[in-house]
């Protein structure tokens, strides 16, 4: 038994040994076939290379349409209204029209009941081309894409009508909820 024991303990040391001595190898191998990596140069001595530099002004931010163009002209529609009637869920789906940019301050959701919504100055709600907007009734921080009216009963009831209106009182969308 205590032979069986001395060789298993041999073939462990010899194992240990050979697998040490393989990995060393292929390591010596492996560093000796990589090409060497040479270090950037320190940015003073890149600094005296002369250099010729285009520099291109960046292109200049797209300006959004404070005042609405003619009535008859298709700038936004409500897709949607989506959970009336309950807080949790209800929202207002907007989605721009046309081209160029929508300023939306002053801008107002109106309801049949007396409910309204003036979107604010602060901050400025813009509806790119294609853009879209969720208004939600209940409370949140409003983003680029989400506006909350931070009320704590539904706006919104089914059969009734919802319109928009903008800044100069010009309806410009409506939608009758299903």
């Amino acid at each position: 038994m205590k032979r069986r024991r001395n060789n298993l303990l041999l073939y462990l040391l010899l194992n240990v040994l050979v697998s040490a001595g393989t990995t060393l190898g292929v390591l010596y191998v492996w560093d000796y076939l990589r090409p060497p990596v040479l270090p950037a140069p320190p940015p003073a001595l890149a600094a005296v290379t002369p250099q010729t530099e285009t520099h291109t002004p960046p292109p200049p931010a797209p300006t959004a349409t404070a005042t609405p163009p003619p009535a008859g002209d298709a700038l936004i529609e409500i897709r949607s209204v989506i959970g009336a009637g309950d807080l949790a869920y209800e929202v207002v789906l907007l989605k721009r029209l046309g081209e160029g940019n929508l300023l939306m301050t002053g801008w107002r959701l109106e309801g049949e009941h007396g409910q309204s919504f003036v979107f604010p100055s602060q901050p400025e709600l813009v509806l790119f081309k294609d853009g879209a907007v969720q208004v939600f009734t209940r409370e949140g921080d409003d983003t680029a894409t989400e506006v909350y009216l931070d009320r704590t009963e539904p706006a919104w009831r089914s059969g009734e009508t919802i319109r928009l209106i903008d800044s100069q009182g010009i309806e410009r969308a409506s939608y009758q909820i299903p």
